[in-house]
């Protein structure tokens, strides 16, 4: 019996190998049916451009590109077939970068080639296109790949600033520099850089440096902002300065090596500097003669007090008017105020400007001078003399002999000028009153009110009128008269005469008596339903007799 397991067991062993080792074959035979495929990618793990059309990571200059094909066929490396390559540099104005390569795959179906980046930026720095093609089981497989080329770090901008971050192109000795630095990392993955800046006086003597080691760069083209501020040693020498600024692999003395290459910018280090900060002009646009109020704010951008003159002109070369500043202390300002009598000035535009004499040893003169708009001087308008009446209105349309009755009138000053006149109220041709209307401004409206006594007027209807009084040199007197409206005077009734108020008052009193009325009803009604389930209810019975009837 044992033996009979024992080759029982055998054979099962057997047939289970048998069956491992025929399975296999037919996985080799009959494999998913994927086909042909060709994978492009690059070294720059772990964004090498795997996948169907991926991008790599950037390369800098000088840098070694090698291109790998990846060639499969149901998801198994194909050897030995031959690849070609196709490689486009960017497009540019200069030369574009066009070459063609060939490759044969190995045994793990991986085929590859490789070429050096060179250092002219004109035809490298951009984006470049790599396609690649492979021929398996009759049909051609293609993939592409892309990567930029430029800097991997760089600094795209270096500017000056004051301590607001505020830019600024002058500093005086013993000042700080404010130096912004604008750097860029085109990598997909994130970078450290030192950055240095260095400062340099006009003798070309380095006055002034900083260096941040190890910053940290986000990636894919972000661009950080970051300042650090230098001292100007009082020892410097005065005129042009310049800033440098890179950015390094690692420090100099640890092997760090430049990412980019060094950018600058020029800056002045001044001693003795005074400028003009702003003009104002007020009004912008006047009559020939009037005046116009000019205010210049001075700075004292030095480190010595300084006075100097101003002068302020039109159209640069006429002068308006001069004042002279005494004694400015180091960064303070001082407004000046002119003003400019236009009385000898022709009509038109007029530019205003304002300079600052330099004081001596005053390098930047750039800023002794100011700017600012125009100034309109318009030919002064002929004097126009015109009032006119708008409107008569009635307080009311009928009156009772012995009312008063107001009319309002609405005046207005057509003219240019200011003016002050009479103004009559008429009924028929009978005066109502006059009103005096006392400096009314050009342009101006007023409205007067009259107060017309009817008593002693007959009954009937009356035109009213209001005439206004023409000025000196008034010539438009058409609107100076104006009729406007019928009032009815009527005489009042005879008899008892009872005002209206006290048919309200009388409807008032005959609400409250109903209000009482309906609320005495309520109640009584409430008070019979409250005896009558007394008297028939409970009670009654416990008593035993009829309280109703007394009984």
């Amino acid at each position: 019996m044992d033996a009979k397991l024992k080759k029982l067991a055998v054979t099962l062993t057997v047939m289970v190998v048998l069956l491992s080792y025929m399975l296999a074959n037919m996985e080799v035979a009959y494999p998913n049916n994927n086909g042909g495929e060709i994978d492009l990618f690059t070294q720059k793990e772990p964004y090498s451009g795997k996948g169907t059309n991926m991008p790599s990571d950037a390369f800098g200059p000088e840098e070694e590109v090698i291109i790998y094909a990846s060639v499969t066929y149901n998801e198994y490396p194909v050897a030995m077939v031959p690849v070609a390559f196709e490689i486009h540099g960017p497009e540019n104005p200069i030369y574009n970068i066009t070459f063609f390569a060939y490759a044969q795959t190995n045994d793990s179906g991986t085929a590859n080639i490789s070429f050096r980046l060179g250092l002219i930026g004109e035809i490298n720095f951009g984006e470049w296109m790599v396609a690649a093609s492979v021929y398996l089981a009759g049909e051609v497989h293609q993939d592409f790949l892309s990567f930029k080329v430029g800097w991997i770090v760089e600094i795209v901008s270096v500017k000056t600033v004051d301590e607001n971050n505020v830019e600024q192109t002058k500093f005086t000795r013993g000042d700080s520099v404010g130096v912004e630095l604008a750097v860029r990392n085109i990598a997909m993955t994130e970078k450290k850089a030192t950055l240095t800046t260095t400062i340099y006086d006009l003798l070309n003597v380095p006055i002034s440096s900083k260096e941040i080691a190890d910053h940290k760069l986000p990636p894919n083209g972000a661009i950080l902002y970051m300042t650090c501020f230098l001292s100007i040693p009082e020892w410097a020498s005065t005129g042009n300065a310049t800033v440098y600024a890179c950015a390094y692999t690692a420090p100099a003395s640890l092997g760090g090596v430049p990412y980019c290459p060094e950018v600058s910018r020029h800056f002045l280090i001044v001693y003795r500097d005074v400028a003009i900060l702003n003009v104002e002009t007020s009004p912008t646009v006047v009559y020939k003669g009037e005046p116009v109020n000019i205010d210049v704010t001075a700075k004292n951008e030095g480190q010595e007090i300084e006075s100097f003159n101003i002068s302020v002109y039109y159209n640069a070369t006429n002068l308006i008017d001069e004042a002279y500043v005494t004694s400015l202390q180091p960064n303070a300002d001082l407004t000046s105020s002119l003003v400019w009598d236009t009385s000898n000035v022709t009509e038109g535009f007029y530019q205003i400007i304002a300079y600052a004499e330099p004081v001596p040893g005053e390098i930047d003169i750039s800023n002794n001078i100011y700017v600012n708009g125009v100034v309109e001087i318009r030919a002064k308008p002929l004097p126009v003399h015109d009032v006119a009446i708008l409107n008569v209105i009635p307080s009311s349309n009928i009156v009772y002999i012995g009312e008063i009755l107001d009319i309002n009138v609405s005046v207005e000053n057509k003219g240019n000028q200011v003016e002050s006149f009479n103004v009559a109220v008429y009924y028929n041709s009978s005066a109502v009153g006059t009103l005096f209307v006392d400096g009314l401004a050009a342009g101006a409206k007023v409205t007067l009110v009259f107060h017309w006594n009817t008593q002693g007027v007959k009954q009937g209807n009356y035109i009213l009128s209001a005439f206004a009084e023409p000025v000196p040199g008034e010539e438009n007197v058409e609107d100076n008269y104006l009729e406007d409206g019928v009032v009815e005077i009527a005489t009042a009734p005879t008899g008892w005469f009872v005002p209206e108020w006290f048919w309200w008052l009388l409807l008032l009193l005959l609400i409250l008596i109903l209000i009482l009325l309906l609320v005495w009803y309520y109640r009584r009604r409430k008070r019979k339903e409250a005896m009558g389930s007394f008297i028939s209810g409970w009670t009654a019975w416990y008593y035993g007799y009829d309280l109703q009837n007394k009984s």
